[in-house]
């Protein structure tokens, strides 16, 4: 691509001052150049930042969009090139003149997917926690590649929209408060929605060193009894509030225990 006119000039002037130095380097005897004497350092040679080659080329303009002021669209040798965030445009310096190679646009494209992933991400976390599995499942469904949602999950965590472990405490509170639910069923909803299987029993199990589960089940039983009761078959009265607190989630121990307790003999 032919050089610009301010490229042509500069290296005009690079000449000029090299040509000058010679000149008085041959009246003087010195070797100095006009750089080396005022900074102490030894002078560069001149070079561009972005070597040109056949598949460069130059942004002719960057205009903000209409329906979006948050973007902006580039235009590469006069043509719509590709659309993407403020942020981004700002964090590549991009800028009227500026030369283009297929490199730079492949990174300016990859932070522009993060920036859509994150925003993607912010809104499905804005309805209700969630755990890292969640997140990331929901962003393989967006067709992303594994290096722009490995850098959103970092990001989320750094803004502490990710806790796995907040979550797991919190989840298993809501779920023995609300719904009754035991420990077994607690365990195996966290695991589900993502949550290490070591973390979730250690969750778990701290909460019911408080909270008793033999309390929670007699609560629960005390509740479906009048559903129950009306079996003239104590066998079949035994059987229906067995496998209602088993679905609840009470360990064995606990639901023999309070079976006996509520069944007559």
């Amino acid at each position: 691509m032919p050089d610009s006119a301010d490229e042509r000039s500069s290296r005009d002037i690079f000449q000029e001052a090299a040509a000058e130095t010679a000149a008085r380097e041959a009246e003087t005897g010195t070797s100095e150049s006009p750089e080396s004497a005022s900074t102490g350092e030894e002078a560069l040679p001149f070079e561009e930042s972005v070597p040109e080659g056949p598949d460069t080329r130059r942004i002719t303009d960057i205009q903000t969009q209409k329906k979006d002021d948050a973007r902006v669209s580039v235009f590469v040798d006069g043509e719509f090139a590709f659309g993407c965030h403020q942020d981004v445009a700002a964090k590549h310096g991009l800028h009227q003149g500026q030369t283009l190679t297929p490199e730079m646009q492949q990174e300016v494209e990859v932070d522009e997917e993060i920036v859509r992933a994150k925003q993607r991400a912010f809104k499905y976390l804005a309805h209700k926690p969630r755990t890292e599995t969640e997140v990331r499942r929901k962003l393989r469904g967006l067709d992303l590649g594994r290096r722009v949602i490995d850098r959103v999950i970092e990001r989320l965590y750094e803004l502490d929209y990710l806790d796995d472990e907040q979550y797991a405490r919190d989840y298993t509170h809501n779920r023995f408060s609300n719904k009754g639910y035991g420990p077994i069923r607690i365990e195996r909803e966290l695991t589900e929605r993502g949550i290490d299987r070591h973390l979730a029993e250690r969750t778990v199990a701290r909460f019911f060193e408080e909270a008793s589960e033999l309390d929670a089940a007699r609560e629960q039983a005390r509740k479906r009894w009048p559903r129950v009761a009306g079996e003239q078959d104590v066998r079949k009265q035994k059987r229906k509030l067995l496998g209602y607190l088993q679905r609840r989630g009470f360990t064995p121990d606990v639901v023999y225990r309070v079976v006996d307790e509520f069944v007559d003999p």
